[in-house]
């Protein structure tokens, strides 16, 4: 548990929008693929073929390692540097930054601005995937293909569709407002990467790497896929209800509401604008029993994203 803890102390002090991090990814990919139909794994196992992949879980993280290419030194995927040129906004399908109170799609569509987010991102795979041959500048299958598997997992993530939008004064604490209607235009705190509850210690990153950490005591994902499965795992006994060609709007909107209960009880302390690239720095103080709730939460929005992952590709008409 003490390195977990260095660990997570030490990656919280860069910026991080990494959904569950690279062991949350890898046991959602590793559960789906137990998941899924023989009829599925066939057509999915041509495309791990043909992207290099070996599995659900090594390509699962495979959106993460192309997105940091393009701002760090990292290890580079063989077709990042192109991914990146063709598609320069990806960094913004992995999240979408709505107010804690949307409850529809009609409240969510002014703060989706070009539709550069998450949904728009899972939506577009599925298109692709059910087309033969894609057209001139768009995803290819194999890229389609492994941010699809991502963006599932991304999309349950609650902070990284659910956002604090705040007022702000010279004298006062910021005031969280959770209202689409009063938060559109004010300053947000970007999914939680601008609320700090130590000197450097970001709330984003407690959800994407502690909280995963804290499940199985590990950073091992398959000790943590096991778990999953053991302690929290409760398939979906339907799947979810509408055209599976706009679930991730639905699936938006339940992280959403889950967000709203990943701010319950966070007192809001003191706010510095920190200009364009990093507008907010808000000090926050968590409530004491904060990790031993939402671990739970966290939990169940990995089998969650897992089940569904499973449900999606098993929906998929194939070419």
């Amino acid at each position: 548990m003490l390195f977990i803890l260095i660990f997570f102390l030490t990656c919280s002090s860069v910026e991080l929008m990494f959904g569950w991090g690279a062991e949350g990814h890898r046991a959602i990919g590793a559960l789906a693929e137990e998941l899924i139909s023989s009829e599925t794994r066939f057509k999915v196992q041509q495309l791990l073929d043909e992207s290099g992949e070996k599995d659900l879980a090594s390509a699962s993280t495979w959106a993460d390692e192309v997105r940091e290419n393009a701002r760090l030194n990292h290890p580079r995927p063989r077709d990042a540097e192109a991914f990146n040129r063709d598609f320069p906004n990806n960094a913004s399908w992995h999240f979408i930054d709505l107010p804690l109170g949307t409850i529809s799609m009609a409240e969510a569509e002014p703060f989706r601005p070009g539709k550069d987010d998450v949904i728009h991102a899972i939506e577009r795979c599925i298109t692709v995937l059910e087309t033969g041959t894609p057209g001139p500048g768009e995803l290819s299958r194999t890229q389609a293909f492994r941010l699809l598997v991502h963006l599932v997992g991304d999309i349950h993530q609650p902070l990284h569709c659910g956002t604090g939008f705040y007022r702000l004064s010279d004298t006062n604490p910021p005031v969280l407002i959770t209202d689409p209607s009063a938060a559109l235009g004010l300053p947000n705190d970007r999914g939680g990467n601008d609320l700090f509850y130590g000197p450097k210690k970001e709330l984003h990153a407690l959800w994407d790497i502690g909280l995963v950490a804290e499940i199985a005591d590990t950073f091992d994902f398959r000790s943590l896929e096991a778990v999953l499965r053991q302690d929290y795992f409760q398939p979906l006994s339907t799947a979810t209800p509408g055209d599976y060609h706009h679930w991730p709007e639905v699936w938006a909107l339940e992280s959403v509401k889950l967000a709203k209960a990943a701010y319950f009880g966070i007192r809001f302390n003191t706010v510095e604008t920190m200009g364009e690239r990093e507008p907010l720095w808000i000090s926050v103080t968590l409530p004491a029993d904060y990790d031993e709730k939402n671990k739970a939460l966290a939990a169940q929005q990995l089998v969650r994203a897992a089940v569904r992952l499973a449900q999606l590709l098993d929906r998929l008409q194939w070419p």
